[in-house]
């Protein structure tokens, strides 16, 4: 259900790289400043919910199809 999320959503690249943003600079704990996390990330709730609980599936893509998430992180900001 995830995956086809990812399919339908085209700009879960641009979310993904909004939180793993936010979720570095480690200004926020994700889960118990949700809402303070969401309003940095600039994205909806439900977007960064899905994010959040698929995390480790977004992730998993990244490093698959960009090696690192670094690497995405580098490539994203590009475009």
């Amino acid at each position: 259900m995830l995956y086809l999320d990812m399919i339908v959503n085209d700009n879960w690249k641009s979310n993904f790289c909004k939180y793993e943003k936010v979720r570095r600079s480690g200004r926020y704990n994700m889960i118990m400043e949700a809402d303070k996390a969401i309003k940095a990330c600039d994205i909806t709730n439900r977007e960064y919910r899905d994010i959040l609980l698929g995390y480790s599936t977004y992730k998993r893509y990244i490093e698959a199809e960009y090696g690192t998430v670094d690497s995405f992180m580098r490539r994203y900001k590009k475009k």
